[in-house]
């Protein structure tokens, strides 16, 4: 068995290992089909002009050489889970980007991509830190693709946890489809889920494709809409709007906001407004957070009040 040096200073993974025989193959096993070299229990860093690029920690290493050289890291051929892969990567200024750990890694050397794969989990420095976990992740600079059963988590005060089949973060930026379901901390706290999510650095989003927001804070209702909107405590609701308090009230509106700081709902266009005891139908609604209270500009057709 060959082992690599515990540090090779290197530009490029052209790490020198083991390399295969071409005797003796399997039925079936092509010579194309072997590593050009391998190596087991590897540790080592890469490093450009002198700024470091990654630092690797792997059970085994198999470097290819196909249309685009790639190195593969995971666990041994010879059986066992073994410790995860771990690699730190690194900006062309030598600042960390960030860690993945996965069962298994593929490294692209050109193009200066990693592929992570089985429970992988990236962990970038953005804010006040981040990170994605996923069936599968890619890395390409500053950027974090995840699918199969993707989370990413952003901490602060403007934080988020985001659920999805497929995300990115990019900058503190996550861009979420398919499934989504989420829950942001600014102005109060949602609990969102829709069919696709996007949310911004300090907690602003836009739930769209049809989205439900449980407010939370001073209003603690439920929100349908085909888009809804929220930053800083604000949230803007627009196409077939439902709005739903824990008491059965509900609000109707082609566009509903309600201002956690000013703790009411306001419908500036046509509204309808039914409660246990008020159906009313009307322009310009403004009501409190339980909608137990509301003033209107024009009343269109009906109120009924019974005792």
């Amino acid at each position: 068995m060959c082992r690599p040096l515990l540090l090779l200073p290197l530009v490029a993974l052209g790490l020198a290992g083991c390399a295969r025989q071409a005797s003796g193959l399997p039925p079936g096993v092509e010579i194309e089909d072997l590593p050009e070299s391998e190596a087991w229990d590897v540790s080592f860093r890469t490093s450009a002009d002198g700024a470091r690029q990654m630092e690797v920690h792997a059970p085994y290493l198999a470097r290819y050489v196909r249309d685009s050289a790639y190195v593969y890291l995971g666990p041994a051929p010879s059986g066992g889970a073994g410790t995860p892969v771990t690699v730190r990567r690194f900006d062309a200024g030598g600042a960390e980007q960030g860690t993945v750990r996965a069962p298994e890694v593929w490294l692209y050397e050109s193009e200066g991509r990693v592929v992570a794969q089985g429970g992988a989990r990236a962990t970038v420095p953005e804010g006040e830190g981040a990170s994605v976990q996923a069936q599968q992740l890619t890395l390409a600079g500053g950027r974090v693709e995840a699918q199969g059963e993707a989370r990413a988590e952003v901490q602060g005060t403007g934080g988020a946890s985001v659920q999805a089949a497929r995300l990115a973060l990019e900058g503190g930026r996550i861009d979420a489809s398919g499934g989504v379901r989420a829950s942001v901390q600014s102005g109060g706290g949602a609990q969102i889920q829709a069919p696709r999510l996007v949310v911004q650095p300090g907690g602003s989003f836009v739930a769209s494709g049809g989205a439900t927001v449980q407010i939370q804070g001073r209003a603690n209702a439920t929100v349908r809409a085909r888009t809804i909107r929220g930053a800083g405590g604000r949230y803007t609701a627009e196409g077939g709007v439902r709005v739903e308090t824990v008491d059965g009230k509900t609000l109707t509106a082609g566009r509903v906001i309600w201002d956690e700081a000013a703790g009411r709902f306001s419908a500036p266009g046509a509204f309808a407004f039914d409660g246990a005891t008020a159906r009313v139908r009307g322009v310009g609604l403004s009501a409190t957070a339980d909608l137990s209270r509301y003033s209107m500009r024009q009343v269109t057709g009906e109120i009924e009040v019974s005792e």
